[in-house]
């Protein structure tokens, strides 16, 4: 096991030995309530409460998913939403009172049934202590789609996850996702929706059912921010996620996330795999955050790359951020593939809302950090990749009228840095149009479509597509006692 290695888990084993140890103070009591605190449009709205013991979300009551660090947390003053978040959230307050000769470890009646599910559902129990919680969630995603290559019926990134944390000063917490293919077909149109993460690899075999998204476990040591490891969201996708990630099928080839058809877990920009993260939100406006991926057995660096990525909401209703990201491939690889050029990843982004207009833009550069797959030159069986660079540009908005919702987008990735092997046409280039009918808070239909003149590496059209489908989200939040 490498150093890093040992590093991290030792990190981990202390903040899990902290957070054990506060939890476990026989005469502290906590008393928990329910705050209501709710986000209009990208307006950060911040609630007074008392947070001394750990805030969790109880109930969603917002559209727009809220996760934890993300759009959602707090501080010592009270709980804060943004982007749209919106919920009820169990706080607490904790006291520790004298202790008294021989009821140190003093027995507490348990609560009956009732008692503990007025607890979950109001969080208002004075009796009942809170560890932590456990939420497995999931989210039903399938579409029929249409193109010149005929009508299919796809998976479009269904998955099943499992969240946890711990409360107090000092937070375990954890994640593991899993992408759930249920038409057992391959899923051409949303490239992030792939579980693979071997760049510079092309596989024609259909996906298996079940394929690892996410998995990290972290500690959150509160103001002094998170500390995470494992596959996971990297500093690169903190800018493409919230600003233009957004469409229902069709988009995120311009932002270089979802390079060379994979989920960015081997380039670092994507799902990245085997990765220190860490995340730290200032001055209420700013959020920080730094990244390094441990290096593999083919590659001599310590790391295989690191990213950063600074965030601010500078206005009401506009939040605007940046990322760097370099990459360290198999020298091999890079030499033939990139003619020894090294690999890097730029990305600037904006998100805004305004009453029922949302609207996101993004501006990305990478240098020898994508490939193409073309026919092997020297006749062989398999297609060989070819690498390129590019800068591309996504724009993205959605018009709410009530229930329903028009979405509008812009794609354009235009390479540079050809090899000759390429069509020196190569482009991707469509625009996105669509509609959404909201039926409930969890579940909607769409319907999307792709109008454009790309063109691919071997110098043939990309045809127009069409897609209908839906989207179901669901969530079981339980909280943990003693």
């Amino acid at each position: 096991m490498k150093r890093s290695s040992y590093f991290t888990l030792a990190v981990l084993a202390f903040g899990l030995v902290l957070s054990t140890s506060a939890q476990q103070n026989s005469t502290q009591v906590t008393v928990s309530s329910v705050v209501s605190c709710v986000s209009t449009g990208d307006q950060r709205q911040h609630c007074p409460a008392n947070t001394s013991a750990g805030v969790v979300i109880l109930r969603q009551s917002s559209e727009t998913n809220c996760l934890l660090g993300r759009n959602w947390g707090y501080d010592a003053q009270g709980v804060w939403v943004s982007e749209g978040c919106g919920g009820e959230f169990a706080t607490g307050s904790t006291s520790r009172s004298a202790a008294v000769p021989g009821e140190a470890n003093a027995y507490v009646e348990p609560l009956d049934q009732k008692a503990q599910m007025a607890t979950v559902t109001t969080g208002t129990n004075s009796k009942l202590r809170y560890t932590g919680m456990f939420n497995p969630y999931g989210s039903i995603r399938n579409i029929v789609s249409t193109s010149d290559a005929g009508a299919e019926v796809q998976d479009d990134a269904s998955r099943v996850g499992i969240n946890f944390n711990t409360f107090g000063p000092i937070k375990v917490f954890g994640t593991a996702e899993w992408g759930v293919n249920l038409v057992q077909s391959e899923t051409t149109f949303n490239a992030g929706a792939t579980t693979a993460s071997g760049f510079g690899v092309i596989s024609q075999e259909t996906q298996p059912v079940f394929g690892a998204r996410l998995g990290f476990i972290g500690v959150d040591f509160g103001r002094f921010g998170r500390l995470s490891f494992g596959k996971q969201n990297s500093t690169h996708y903190d800018v493409t996620d919230y600003t233009t990630d957004r469409f229902n099928v069709f988009g995120g080839q311009s932002t270089a996330t979802y390079v060379a058809g994979t989920d960015g877990g081997q380039s670092g920009t994507g799902r990245a795999d085997q990765t220190i993260l860490y995340h730290l939100t200032f001055a209420k406006i700013f959020d920080f955050g730094a990244q390094g991926q441990l290096r593999t057995a083919d590659t001599p660096q310590a790391f295989n790359g690191f990213g950063f990525s600074l965030q601010a909401a500078v206005l009401p209703g506009l939040k605007i951020g940046g990322a760097y990201n370099k990459t360290y491939f198999n020298p091999q690889f890079t030499h033939a593939v990139f003619n020894g050029g090294g690999t890097d990843y730029w990305t600037i982004g904006a998100k805004g809302d305004w009453r029922n207009l949302e609207w996101g833009a993004v501006w990305a550069r990478q240098t020898n950090g994508d490939l193409a797959f073309i026919p092997d030159p020297a006749g062989g069986p398999e297609p060989i990749a070819v690498g390129f660079s590019a800068s591309g540009v996504e724009l993205y908005s959605r018009l709410k009228f009530g229930e329903f919702a028009a979405v509008l987008g812009f794609e354009d990735y235009f390479s540079r840095d050809l090899s000759p092997l390429i069509n020196p046409n190569f482009k991707t280039r469509y625009a996105i149009l669509g509609a959404e009918w909201h039926f409930s808070k969890s579940g909607y239909a769409f319907f999307e479509t792709r109008l454009g003149d790309s063109v691919d590496a071997q110098g043939k059209d990309v045809s127009d597509a069409v897609a209908i489908g839906f989207r179901y989200d669901f969530s079981l939040k339980t909280p943990h006692t003693e």
